[in-house]
């Protein structure tokens, strides 16, 4: 049967029933206007990015990504869309109440009989699927090539025997993939000793790197859980996560490891503010899937670590990152 005798004995109305009963999300958009809005979107549609479909006719699908709009693969979409041709991306999409998903979209540019251009966009919840695939290591595009990563580096920091930063990096996306699909929190903890420059100064390197390894002790020692994950992201970095951590107990959790490490009585007699190594320490509260990217949550407390130093020793700053960001 060829294509006019297929169209004439699908009528128009049976068209539509089939699309709306699609079990994948079905949407149509008008390519002739520069917004490209949605003219329509088949019920599966609605269920997966959990938007109604008042909501989404007349609006551009980007507003299924909220503010996370530097994703690569938004670049490929819209540089394969520009040119014309059909492609298939993986996108990290929010639904209304802030709720993460990974939606495999593929979109198909087709005219109808006046020449009229229309994109259709096929979209499936693969989330479980993705993490599964993170978990085993074989997204190289979302773990930053996580293969050859994971082989040609070391997972265990030598120095101190914690988890190296590339492991606590894969940690990190895990667990806030994980909390944004279970609607969890997740406390981001970051630890450096205060003046160590001057302490290697003093003493050397060899007595730094015995500093840095009792240092990490103590890190290790709050952070015992099954789910916790304790690394050295840095030179003098510790880093820590750990999941439905309560509010009110963050705070006194991160000043105790601050108080093991002065208990420690290591000296660094030429430090400004103290003649003992003390530590510094930020607690980012995250709520996953309203915050923006777990890599932003960690360069912003690293951020704020340095700057807490900058002021003295034992600095401590507790936020909740995710009311800041909201």
């Amino acid at each position: 049967m060829n294509d006019d005798a297929l169209q004439r004995a699908l009528p128009d109305e049976l068209v539509r029933r089939a699309l709306e009963s699609a079990a994948e999300g079905i949407a149509l958009v008008d390519g002739e206007q520069d917004s490209q809005p949605v003219v329509w979107v088949n019920a599966a549609y609605e269920q997966i990015s959990g938007f109604e479909r008042r909501e989404l006719i007349g609006s551009n699908l980007r507003v299924l990504q909220g503010s996370d709009r530097d994703q690569p693969a938004l670049l490929e979409l819209r540089e394969a869309m520009a040119a014309g041709r059909g492609c298939t991306v993986l996108l990290r999409n929010y639904r209304p109440d802030g709720a993460v998903y990974w939606n495999e979209l593929r979109v198909e540019p087709c005219r109808d009989s006046g020449g009229r251009l229309w994109w259709l966009g096929f979209a499936r919840d693969v989330s479980e699927q993705h993490e599964m695939e993170i978990m085993l290591g074989r997204r190289a595009d979302e773990l930053d090539v996580a293969q050859r990563r994971l082989s040609e580096v070391d997972a265990i920091d030598r120095l101190t025997g914690l988890q190296s930063k590339r492991s606590f990096e894969v940690a990190l996306e895990l667990s806030w993939f994980s909390c944004a699909r279970d609607r969890r929190t997740l406390a981001l903890f970051l630890f450096a000793p205060d003046y160590f420059e001057t302490y290697l100064e003093t003493f050397g390197r060899v007595a730094g790197d015995s500093c840095l390894r009792m240092v990490a002790r103590s890190v290790a020692a709050a952070f015992r859980r099954a789910s916790d994950v304790a690394a050295r992201i840095g030179e003098t970095e510790f880093a820590a996560i750990s999941t439905d951590m309560e509010q009110n107990v963050l705070e006194g959790h991160a000043r105790r490891v601050c108080e093991r490490v002065r208990a420690l009585g290591i000296r660094n007699p030429h430090a400004p503010q103290a003649r003992t190594m003390t530590l510094s320490g930020v607690v980012l509260l995250a709520r996953p899937g309203k915050t923006a990217h777990w890599r932003a949550l960690l360069d912003d407390a690293r951020t704020a670590l340095a700057a807490g130093q900058a002021e003295g020793k034992e600095q401590l700053i507790v936020r909740d990152y995710g009311a800041d960001a909201d």
